[in-house]
């Protein structure tokens, strides 16, 4: 079974590519670090150990995350951020090693992706063959933050300086995927790799 990790830059295109190679192949197996942290966030007894790290007003008194106030202290103070990640980034590789498993016991199954957005930053590594990169300019990264959340300009600003550039991620990549263009152009690109794979 190949073994491939995906990530890129915030607003770069990874969920969009994921949808074209799932319609491209069906077959393929994702795992999203995204929905592992969306899901984790929801749990009553991750929520406790967050508030023990972060202090009060990041759950309300319903029990439910304050994702505003969470941004705000995570993008805002650096060590708030190691210190959710360091609680966070455990459980969803965890849960990546759990679904790769299943997978390899899974004989039809001839590829699994995991979609992790803090790939380099983490050192987020369960085996895999090789690193894909989904990769824009910063300058349409701003632009597309911009115009899907309406972010203020600090907020983007904190959100990309907390990841590596862009161009680090393309230069540490074993398979870059440039999305700077349309949707028709992502996907002739990956339905050549994905070709690649059948042939190879």
């Amino acid at each position: 079974m190949r073994l491939y990790a995906l990530t890129g830059g915030i607003a770069t295109g990874k969920s969009t590519a994921v949808e074209i190679m799932r319609c491209l192949d069906p077959r393929i197996v994702f795992f999203d670090c995204d929905k592992s942290v969306r899901d984790l966030l929801k749990r009553p007894e991750v929520l406790a150990e967050i508030t023990d790290v972060l202090g009060e007003g990041v759950v309300n008194s319903a029990g439910e995350l304050e994702r505003a106030r969470l941004r705000e202290l995570v993008f805002g103070d650096h060590r708030k951020r190691e210190e959710l990640e360091a609680l966070l980034h455990p459980k969803v590789r965890k849960e990546c090693l759990e679904k790769r498993e299943k997978c390899f016991k899974n004989s039809s199954t001839t590829t699994f992706i995991a979609d992790v957005p803090l790939l380099f930053e983490s050192g987020f590594d369960f085996d895999q063959d090789l690193n894909l990169v989904v990769a824009t300019s910063e300058a349409t990264q701003r632009d597309r933050l911009l115009a899907r959340s309406h972010f203020e300009e600090k907020i983007i600003s904190s959100i990309l300086n907390a990841q590596l550039p862009i161009m680090e991620k393309v230069h540490r990549g074993d398979i870059v995927f440039w999305n700077e263009g349309s949707k028709v152009g992502l996907k002739k690109q990956l339905s050549r790799f994905l070709y690649q794979l059948k042939i190879s």
